[in-house]
Parts: structure tokens; C-alpha cells; sequence
């Protein structure tokens, strides 16, 4: 984008107003948000949700002790009084019994995400978004070592591991601080997560320490024995990147002839065994316009999610950076993936944080809506719990581990570094400033502060670190920002005419 239509775009967009932001009708309150906001109940999460000595909180034995048949006699005696309690409210709320036994009572990963909700609750309060005194999320970068080399790559991969990655024993070490914790839902990325021998270890001890498993991966190297060891080791969610409906693109984009053709082969091997399956793909101006074809292609394969991954410029991606989306083409995309979210026949994700706050102004007041990492979900009680969880969730839900043991904030913030996990302990890393300061989005730059969304979305703070060097400002991509937008891609197409790089201007740290 170095062109006369460039300055064109990028001076209309500097000179036109932010639109204005109207709501149509006023938040959805549930009671219990008044619940939890008593300063007698958060003294409670903060008592109930603290390990005894064999590390287990009376909060998770109220569930795990729910019509547990392994209980003695004795024990079931004691715990009898709990157990028709909450029958009684299940009855109350019409809410089948076995079902609720299999997806909450007895299922560790969703025990430890209320556990840690609850003693997030208790020493933080209850938050508009909600502060985490752990990661409710990691995305563990476990090697650099990848088979390709995608153009895209924010961790320029490639065919030979860092020297300084963690040994087994340490990547162990960290699975078991993640479980102390109680962190309930991790992702295995890379690189090629595929492509490190430590991996089958590493998934074997946190499916054992009740930690739920998923994985990014290129696909290339999933062969049908594979998926099956990945579906019995308890891998619960394959992610698998394409970039492209034409193999010769997809290809071309990763640097390898057959990339294409290995990746749908194993799209299919993961949905064979049973393993839920999703396709994502990074849209930039050369594939936006496929975007419900891909999700097409992606139901007609089998998979159960599609992901749109947003366009970060950072690693390789800042040498295609003038292949990013205007904010008006990502607010067309959201409006396409809300669209089908809506729809319900494939699950919708988006690394765009902006998906929550177009499920509210797009999608109907009953209509499903956009979770951030949790997923998504139906009706008001979705749509209040993604004002607490939902948007972008770097250093207040989520962070990252690089291959090395260092904590960043998110994946696409990997020179952010907060400490390393040979030194210190993910407890003591969590308990930051910065994080505490990404936890409240009144902190923010430009719209993203005022915004009557800021709740659902906050904008991506990788974006915003990214083209401004400043991890507060407002999200670039948005179109509530595009006077930003304007004034940043001018300033990058002048220092290109004049022959400087264009990162200079975009994603400076200097």
C-alpha cells in the first residue's frame, strides 16, 4: 500500500469524525452480579477458594464431592446435605442432573476455572472486565522449531530450535505451577508444537494434573496415528491454519510446496478420532473477500470452530504489513463472522477482541454472543458474562511462555518480558503493574477509553503495541479509531517514499 489510492485512504479516513456509538438498548443485568458484589460474600470466595494442606479449597470439594460414588459411607453422610441442596436447585432450574454432573460437578478444568473466578472475585472484586489473580488462559510457545516458514510468523520459526529453549524436566516444572495455580485451560503452540519430542511428555503430565489441553498446528505432520495418540493423551481442540482456499496460495504463503494438501489431511485425521477440530485463518487484504467461502469449506471438512486470527505486524508479519486490513474491511469481516456465529452451525472465534462488541451492536438482543476465550454462548446471561471475561484478556486472563521460560503478555507481545519461569514463579510473574494496569481499561488511549464497549472488547493491545509502541493506545483496526488509523499508514507510506522501513513507523521501540 505505497500508492497515490494509499494517501487517498489514509486522508479521508485521518479527516473523518469517529462516529458516534448508541446503544440500543441498556445492559442486561443478572442478579447475581449483585451477589457477588457484597463485601460478605467476596470474604467468603476469599475463605473458601484457599487450599488446605493436600492443596484442594473446600470450594472445589463442594464439587468434586458432588454424588461422588467413590465417597465412603462416612463421607457421604457428611457431604449429603450439599448434595440436595444444589438437586434441589437443579431441579429448580430445569437442568439435567447427569449432564451437570459430567460438564461441571465432576469435570476438573471447568472446577478450576470457577475456582479461580471465585478467588479472583475475592481479592479482586468483582471487575468490569474481570481481573484474574492467575492466568485463566496460557499460550505456551513450547519450541521454535517449526517445518515451515509462513510469511505471517510472529515468532519467526523456522527449521532450527533456539538455543536456550526449556528441557523437559523445566517444561514439566512449569505444567505443575500452571495446575498449583489453577490454571484451567492451556494451549500448545509454537513453531510446530509437532515437531518438539518433549510435546507427548508435556500433554501427558497436564492432562493428568486436570488441565485442558488444546493445540495450535500447521497440521502438516498430523498423521492419523498421531491424532489418535493426541485424542488419547487427552488433547480436547485441534487448531489447524489455512490461509487460503487455492493449495498454490496457501503454499506460497508458507514457504512449502504440499503444505496445503498435508494441512487438510490433517483437518481430517483430527475430526476422524474425534478430536474437536478447528480451521483458522489470518485474513489480510489479499483473502478477506473469501472469508464465508473458507468458513464453508471449514463445515464441509468437519470442523466444529472456525478462528480468525487478526493480522499482527510483529515477527515476519511486519514485512507484509501493508497487506493489513482498514479498519471499514475488518468491520465488514466482523459483521461476516457474527453473521455466522449467529447462524449456530459452526463455532466462531477471533483473536479481534472487537467480536464481542459486534455481537452487541450487529446480532439480535437474544441472539448468541462472543466470550473472548471462552467460546460463545446464548442469550443475556452470555451477554453479561462477556462483559466480565470477553475482550482482550493479555495480562488480565491470559498470557504467554516463550520456548525459553520468559512470561509476556500475549503470543504477539513477545518483547514485553515479566520474568522468566527458571527464576521466578508464574504467581510472583502474574502480580505486575503492567498486568494490573491492563486489567482496568479506563487506562486506555484514544477511543478505546470512552468507548461504551470498552467492557466487551478494549482493543487488541498486540495492535496497538505494535504501531505505536505504546501498549494503552487504542486499537488501530478499529473503526472507532480510524482517525488514528489515518494518521499512522500516512506516516508510514511517507518514510516509505523516502526510503525508510516502514516499521519504523509503525511499531517502533525506541
Amino acid at each position: 500500500m505505497h500508492s497515490e489510492d494509499f494517501r487517498n485512504t489514509a486522508r479521508n479516513l485521518s479527516e473523518q469524525p469517529i462516529p458516534p456509538i448508541s446503544k440500543t438498548n441498556e445492559e442486561p443485568k443478572h442478579k447475581l452480579e449483585s451477589i457477588l458484589k457484597s463485601p460478605i460474600v467476596r470474604r467468603y470466595l476469599k475463605y473458601a477458594t484457599k487450599p488446605d494442606e493436600g492443596g484442594v479449597s473446600t470450594f472445589e470439594r463442594f464439587f468434586y464431592n458432588y454424588d461422588n460414588p467413590a465417597l465412603s459411607g462416612m463421607e457421604k453422610w457428611k457431604w449429603r446435605v450439599y448434595t440436595r441442596f444444589i438437586d434441589y436447585w437443579l431441579n429448580r432450574a430445569e437442568l439435567d442432573r447427569e449432564q451437570m454432573k459430567f460438564k461441571l460437578f465432576h469435570h476438573p478444568p471447568t472446577v478450576k476455572a470457577l475456582a479461580l473466578t471465585a478467588r479472583s472475585i475475592g481479592r479482586h472484586g468483582l471487575t468490569e472486565p474481570q481481573r484474574y489473580c492467575a492466568p485463566l488462559f496460557i499460550v505456551w510457545n513450547i519450541t521454535n522449531l517449526c517445518n515451515l516458514e509462513c510469511r505471517h510468523c510472529y515468532q519467526n520459526s523456522g527449521p532450527r530450535r533456539t538455543p536456550d529453549e526449556l528441557r523437559l524436566e523445566e517444561k514439566i516444572c512449569v505444567v505443575d505451577q500452571m495446575a498449583d495455580n489453577y490454571v484451567p485451560f492451556l494451549a500448545i503452540a509454537g513453531g510446530e508444537p509437532l515437531a518438539d519430542e518433549d510435546i507427548w511428555n508435556v500433554l501427558d503430565r497436564a492432562h493428568k494434573r486436570g488441565i485442558h489441553l488444546t493445540m495450535a498446528s500447521n497440521g502438516t505432520l498430523i498423521t492419523a496415528e498421531k491424532a489418535a495418540r493426541l485424542k488419547e493423551i487427552g488433547v480436547k481442540y485441534m487448531e489447524i491454519s489455512i490461509d487460503s482456499l487455492n493449495p498454490e496460495e496457501h503454499d506460497e504463503f508458507r514457504q512449502r510446496r504440499g503444505a496445503w494438501q498435508k494441512a487438510i489431511e490433517g483437518i481430517r485425521n483430527s475430526v476422524a478420532v474425534g478430536i474437536k477440530t478447528g480451521l483458522a485463518t489470518c485474513f489480510t487484504r489479499n483473502n478477506v473477500h473469501s472469508a464465508d467461502a473458507v468458513i464453508r469449506f471449514a463445515k464441509d471438512l468437519g470442523c466444529r470452530t472456525f478462528s480468525h486470527f487478526n493480522f499482527i505486524p510483529v515477527g515476519r508479519g511486519q514485512d507484509i504489513l501493508n497487506q493489513d486490513l482498514t479498519p471499514e474491511q475488518r468491520e465488514g469481516l466482523l459483521k461476516t463472522l457474527n453473521r455466522h456465529l449467529q447462524e449456530n452451525k459452526i463455532t466462531i472465534l477471533s483473536t479481534a477482541p472487537q467480536l464481542g462488541r459486534a455481537c452487541v451492536m450487529y446480532g439480535p438482543e437474544d441472539g448468541l454472543f462472543a466470550t473472548g476465550h471462552a467460546g460463545q454462548g446464548p442469550g443475556a446471561k452470555t451477554r453479561v458474562l462477556s462483559r466480565y471475561i470477553g475482550g482482550c484478556g493479555a495480562g488480565r486472563c491470559y498470557c504467554a511462555i516463550q520456548p525459553n521460560g520468559l512470561v509476556t503478555p500475549c503470543v504477539y507481545i513477545s518483547d514485553i518480558e515479566l520474568g522468566s519461569l527458571r527464576e521466578r514463579t508464574l504467581a510472583d510473574i502474574w502480580d505486575c503493574d503492567l498486568f494490573a494496569l491492563l486489567s482496568d481499561r479506563s487506562q486506555l488511549g484514544d477511543h478505546c477509553a470512552v468507548c461504551d464497549y470498552r467492557s466487551y472488547c478494549g482493543g487488541c493491545r498486540a495492535r496497538a503495541y505494535a504501531y505505536t509502541g505504546d501498549i494503552r493506545a487504542g486499537d488501530p483496526g478499529c473503526v472507532f479509531n480510524r482517525r488514528q488509523w489515518g494518521n499512522l499508514t500516512a506516516q508510514a507510506d511517507t518514510l516509505q517514499d523516502e526510503d525508510e522501513p516502514v516499521q519504523n513507523a509503525v511499531g517502533s521501540r525506541q
